[in-house]
């Protein structure tokens, strides 16, 4: 392996603060990440299937919680209100109690302030 040297320079601090989060995320060093940016930028071919993995790994964790909390929300919505639900297997057979051909409510003026002035009469 080619000897390696330790390169230092300033970024700004939001910079900073992203690559930790992604550090995070994909569970490795900061200095790993700035290496494959720094490798990606130059053409070099760095062997980061594993990272790359672990951050997919970590994504789809990350997708499976919100799914998981919106599901719970979802549950939530329906037992505060017994509306007739639009995710039911029998969607077709729910629609029917929605529509009250008896009860069809009718404007009483046709509402016209929206149209331009000369198309209003």
């Amino acid at each position: 392996m080619a000897e390696k040297s330790i390169v230092s320079c300033q970024i700004p601090q939001d910079w900073k603060a992203k690559i930790e989060h992604l550090a995070a995320q994909r569970k490795q060093e900061s200095s790993q990440i700035i290496f494959e940016a720094l490798a990606q930028y130059l053409g070099e071919n760095v062997n980061t299937n594993d990272t790359r993995l672990n951050a997919l790994e970590a994504e789809v964790t990350t997708l499976r919680a919100a799914i998981s909390q919106l599901e719970g929300i979802v549950k939530e919505l329906q037992v505060r209100s017994p509306v007739v639900s639009i995710w039911s297997n029998s969607a077709a057979a729910s629609v029917g109690p929605l529509v009250d051909e008896d009860f069809i409510d009718e404007p009483d003026e046709i509402l016209i302030d929206f149209l331009p002035p000369e198309e209003r009469y």
